[in-house]
């Protein structure tokens, strides 16, 4: 919306001074077909990717947008004088330039449209997996090869065509180009926005790409003057147009990325760690105490009868209860404490600097927080049984340390569970 927002009022904002002459500057026009075939040749890999992954048609669809942006740009380059040369190849006729620029801002639009339009969903049906790579390839290669043959139309046909410029006047593109052109990214706005709306995806961005390009077209039409600044307005446009999508699917990797990371570190449910992260926090917790010569203890406790109330009370109620015991446990200790769930009713709370006696004090704590817990679905009391286990010298590695609060752990299951039992110290430290 913002972006949407912005680009209306730059072009209302510049319309009523867009036919002021600025002068021709040599380096523009290279530099913003430049950044455009980077965005273009980017976006073209990411939805040829997507489009492997999920066999969405509309995916593909706006990767042929794109191939085709890239193709017409490309002779667009080719016949602007300046961009490649003074006299550059495909400039057969002054109106070359102009036709290629309004089939670039046409074809883009128009595509779009044709893929996230309101269309019915059987013709939005996805492409079996075995299937995309060839389909891909071909459809892109056909999307190409009629982008340059209508390169190659304008090149070899355009004497006979009407003249689109005069100098630096572009009012023949308005009466030649305009009753055809305007009228469809209008309509292609229209498809792209009504087929769009509710989606949360990059792709919600096509409908932007399209409003910016009916703006570029805008500051052209009403600016009538090459080199004008509506003129420079509209070739800037032309970048935002072809970088929207683009910064909208990396938002969306980036998000998933993030997502990824914290799914592969946190337990869902209860945002507690999971036990890969635990594991390794507890090893570098072990290493940290022996070098610095602090304590370090670690809880494991595990809910009493919770397959009663799975079985009472359904699942929904169960994973309730675990949520409110993730919560109980984050409340119950201090910053820098490492509570995690480790296990379908298990949980570990890692207690750097915490000596046995005050981890004892922790864990009756903890216990009494749990028992205590009123969970909507769960009329019946839930109790919890706890280990503790102090890091001692003897403590091979942090595997031992926690394998020793779990047989403190499965001692308070057998001493009638819902207390708290103290581990015993590994064997090498006993008294021989």
């Amino acid at each position: 919306m913002v972006v949407s927002v912005a680009t209306c009022g730059v072009t209302a904002a510049v319309l009523p001074f867009g036919a002021a002459q600025l002068g021709a500057t040599v380096s523009f026009l290279p530099a913003v077909l430049a950044a455009v075939t980077c965005f273009d040749i980017i976006s073209v890999y990411l939805l040829a990717g997507d489009y492997r992954d999920t066999g969405d048609r509309r995916i593909l669809v706006t990767a042929w947008a794109y191939v085709c942006s890239l193709v017409m740009m490309g002779g667009y380059a080719l016949s602007f004088p300046g961009v490649v040369s003074p006299d550059p190849p495909l400039a057969t006729a002054a109106s070359v330039a102009p036709y290629l620029y309004i089939g670039w801002h046409v074809g883009f639009p128009v595509l779009l449209g044709l893929a996230w339009g309101p269309w019915p969903t059987r013709l939005s049906r996805s492409t079996a997996a075995p299937s995309r790579q060839r389909e891909l390839w071909i459809s892109t290669s056909v999307v190409a090869a009629a982008s340059a043959a209508v390169v190659a139309a304008c090149v070899r046909f355009v004497d006979s065509w009407p003249v689109l410029i005069d100098g630096l006047d572009l009012s023949g593109m308005l009466t030649v180009t305009g009753p055809v052109a305007f009228p469809l990214v209008v309509i292609s706005l229209i498809l792209t926005w009504r087929g769009l709306r509710g989606r949360t995806g990059p792709e919600r961005w096509v409908a932007v790409a399209v409003l910016v390009c009916l703006c570029d077209l805008l500051l052209t039409y009403g600016t009538l003057y090459r080199f004008s600044l509506g003129w420079y307005a509209g070739r800037g446009l032309t970048v935002v147009s072809a970088a929207v999508l683009l910064v909208a699917m990396l938002a969306a990797f980036r998000q998933l990325k993030s997502a990824v990371e914290y799914n592969a570190a946190f337990d869902s449910l209860t945002g507690l760690a999971n036990r890969r992260t635990v594991h390794a926090s507890l090893t570098t917790a072990v290493s940290r105490a022996r070098r610095a010569g602090t304590p370090l203890t670690v809880i494991a406790l595990d809910l009493d009868h919770f397959k009663t109330v799975n079985d009472r009370h359904g699942h929904p109620a169960g994973d309730a209860l675990l949520a409110a015991v993730g919560a109980a446990l984050t409340a119950g200790v201090r910053d820098g404490d490492v509570p995690a769930r480790v296990g379908g009713e298990e949980f570990v709370v890692l207690l750097p600097d915490t000596d046995e006696p005050s981890a004892l004090l922790v864990a009756e704590r903890l216990r009494t927080a749990v028992s205590r817990l009123d969970v909507p679905g769960v009329p019946q009391s839930v109790t919890t049984s706890l280990g503790v286990a102090h890091l001692d010298p003897w403590d091979l590695d942090a595997s031992c340390l926690l394998r020793r609060a779990d047989e403190a752990l499965y001692a308070a299951k057998d001493l009638g569970r819902n207390r708290v039992v103290t581990a015993a110290p590994p064997v090498a430290s006993l008294p021989v």
